[in-house]
């Protein structure tokens, strides 16, 4: 019911362009890395396929940067497929996610942001980063302040729309205060 489909990709591509926005999508199969790698600068895998090492290596052997989701894996399946990409020699960001997809104001606590010191010390290779699903800010600059150069929020133009994503995605002013507030952990 919820998920993008592939004769889609044209048109978001084009509107992308058009906003001046780099598209970015996930695959999931094996077809869908083939149709999207004239469209991608980059991939990005889900948590759910971290322990599928035979597609990461082939999403690696396409020799794009990749984005790593891991909120699905325990240390030892990241580090099997952080191996499978390093062995290929593209770079890789590292994302840490919780993968509370609620509007549970509660959910900071799973967030678990000492997990990028982990992954700084084990992958210093790696650039860090957080798939964020928290309904403020917090996590975001303190992922940034823990050394994360990456942030992934969901985004919507209303949080009132029907979907699983949309209570919980940042609208464009939430998503402006997000960007301001990150900023000022750089300064």
């Amino acid at each position: 019911e919820y998920h993008f489909r592939r004769d889609w990709t044209a048109s978001c591509v084009e509107e992308c362009i058009n906003a001046e926005i780099t598209f970015c999508s996930t695959p999931y199969d094996i077809g869908a890395v083939d149709l999207l790698e004239k469209q991608l600068d980059f991939y990005k895998i889900g948590s759910g396929d971290i322990t599928w090492l035979s597609f990461i290596d082939y999403v690696a052997s396409k020799g794009k940067p990749i984005v790593l989701a891991t909120g699905a894996a325990g240390i030892e399946e990241i580090e099997e497929a952080v191996d499978v990409i390093a062995k290929r020699n593209v770079p890789l960001v590292l994302m840490q996610c919780n993968t509370n997809y609620t509007v549970d104001e509660g959910k900071h606590k799973y967030v678990n942001l000492h997990v990028l010191k982990d992954f700084e010390n084990r992958f210093p290779n790696s650039v860090l980063g957080l798939s964020d699903h928290t309904l403020n800010h917090a996590s975001s600059a303190g992922s940034i302040a823990l050394g994360a150069r990456v942030i992934e929020k969901h985004f919507t133009d209303s949080n009132d729309r029907e979907g699983p994503d949309h209570k919980f995605a940042l609208d464009p002013n939430a998503w402006r205060e997000m960007v301001n507030l990150c900023d000022g952990v750089f300064e």
